[in-house]
Order: C-alpha cells, then structure tokens, then sequence
C-alpha cells in the first residue's frame, strides 16, 4: 500500500493562537480533535501567565473556519500527578462516552491519564468530567506521554498506544479488558537509524481506520537537528502491532514561518517560548476520504494541512 500522503496547508493558517486571557495569551497548540453533530471540535493546550498547561475549547465550520471559541478553559489540572499541567490530548468516542488521554506533567514527570464526559455533555459545552485518573498506574514512576485509545474496541478489548521512556523512546501497544489491568504490552514502532525519524516516535492522533487496516500518523524527530516531522503507518486491523507498511518520506515538515524558530542558534527554549522547527499532531478529523491533519506549529499556534487519504475510511 502506498503511504504516500501529500498534505495542502490551508490558508488560513495558523487558524488559532494565543488570545490576551491570561491563560492562554502565550501559546495554543496541538489540540485534539473529535468529529460530532457534523462539526468538528478542538480541545487544544494553552499556556498562560503562570506556565501551567490547560485546555481551551473551539468548534470550527468546515475545516479551517473557527465557529466558536470558548473564553475559558474546559480542563485543568485537578490532581497531584498534573500539577505542572494537562497536556497535549487525544479523543476519541466509544459508545456515548468521549474518552480523552492526556499527558499528566508533574515537574519534569509526565503520566499517562484519561478523564472522561457523556456526547451529550460535550455537545452542550457542560464540561462534567470524570475524576481525572492515572492510566497506567503500574508505571507511576515511569516518564510516558503521547498516548491514545484506539477508536473501537479490539476483540472486547481496549488498546492503548503510548510512549514509556525505558531503554529508548518507541511506540508500545497494550491491552485492557476493564480500564484497570493492563497487559500484553509490546513495542511496535520504533526509530530508524539515519532517517528523518531516527531520535524518537510518538503517536499523533487516534488511528484511523481504514478499509486496508489502521492509519496511524506518527511524529518522528532528527537527532542532528531535533526537527519534528510527522509520518505514517498501517497497522494490521486485527492484530495492530504488525506493521504492513510504513511512510518513507515525512508527510509534513516544518517550512512555514509559523511552524519555524526565528533562525537564533543561540535561542534558549521554554515553555513560554515554544519549541522551533516543530509540526506536532494530536488528531485528525475525515471527510469522506480527504484527511484534515491539525497540528501545533512550533509550539505556539494551530495550523491544519489537508490531503487525501490512502485508502478507504470505514
């Protein structure tokens, strides 16, 4: 199959960043996505005066058209595991809840935890959430982020893509019956040496699933330059930790102004300042077979890139 996915920037780009609220009037980025009542909506990271990561909400008209944006947060950090901030989440809906993964950060420390809220309240924008909770509390003191539930489940079956920093940053895959226990854990994708994603992977969005098996968008990072990029694979449909085929080339790098550091080699990176050279997803909204990709840009704004997919959405 052919992995080949071209990618079209919108020209509305960047179609969100920071506002003068003071929790989000220093960066807006790498929201995750859901697709309900024929809208698509964003919950995305926002940086204010005091540093401490929280999501923000907005509704958009089409792909890149921003309908309606929330004036204050819908999710912040509520328990000792995120005190440092909720980040950078995933979403996806299974039955008539929306399950969101997000990244716990504590100090240098981030978790894996999932909170979650009925369809029916997300639509209304009553943001009654569950208690936020530690994912994979097995792992408490393990650094793990870029997490995601699969879309569906898998023979009864949760799965979980995420990121445990052991021997090396890789992709690894488990497997849950009761949102407790979590077992079967295997590494599935990992770097290539002397290529565009020969540093670290992490899972983007949700995997999308696909006629021929599971899209799953990835991001990839250069050693030499620590460039993000971003890449794909397809994942076999009943037994996702086989990968059938996997992108050569990225499918979207950072060259625009906004996805860009300002050229300082000298520039010291904060969490205030935002990273460069950075194309950075959460999720993906399909529209009969085009792929609208939206991705934080340099760690300070929200950009979408719109392609066809490679194959046929189910």
């Amino acid at each position: 199959m052919d992995l080949d996915l071209k990618l079209t920037r919108s020209k509305k780009n960047p179609i969100l960043g920071p506002t003068d609220k003071w929790w989000e009037n220093k960066l807006v980025f790498n929201p995750g996505v859901i697709q309900l009542g024929g809208k698509i909506h964003l919950l995305y990271r926002a940086h204010g005066e005091d540093g401490i990561a929280r999501l923000g909400y907005a509704r958009l008209k089409n792909i890149d058209a921003v309908e309606e944006r929330l004036t204050d947060p819908v999710f912040s950090p509520e328990e000792w595991f995120e005190a440092g901030g909720v980040e950078d989440p995933r979403l996806v809906a299974i039955d008539d809840r929306i399950y969101m993964i997000y990244a716990a950060k504590d100090k240098d420390m981030a978790r894996v935890a999932e909170s979650h809220i009925s369809v029916s309240d997300f639509i209304e924008n009553r943001w009654r959430w569950s208690r936020h909770r530690l994912v994979l509390p097995i792992m408490v003191s393990i650094h793990n982020r870029n997490a995601t539930y699969f879309p569906r489940k898998i023979e009864g079956k949760l799965a979980l893509l995420h990121r445990p920093v052991t021997m090396a940053q890789n992709i690894w895959l488990s497997y849950c019956y009761d949102s407790i226990h979590w077992y079967d854990h295997k590494e599935i994708l990992i770097p290539r040496s002397f290529r565009w994603d020969d540093a670290k992977v992490g899972v983007a969005g949700p995997p999308i699933e696909l006629e021929e098996g599971w899209l799953l968008l990835y991001h990839g990072v250069k050693a030499e330059t620590w460039t993000y990029r971003l890449g794909c694979v397809l994942l076999d449909k009943d037994h996702p930790e086989i990968v059938e085929a996997r992108c050569d080339e990225p499918i979207l790098e950072p060259v625009e102004d906004y996805e860009l550091s300002s050229g300082s080699s000298s520039i010291v990176f904060s969490p205030l300042s935002g990273t460069p050279n950075v194309v950075f997803s959460c999720g993906a909204a399909v529209l009969d077979d085009k792929l609208a990709l939206y991705y934080g840009a340099a760690d300070r704004v929200i950009g979408v890139a719109v392609g066809n997919l490679p194959g046929k959405p189910v």
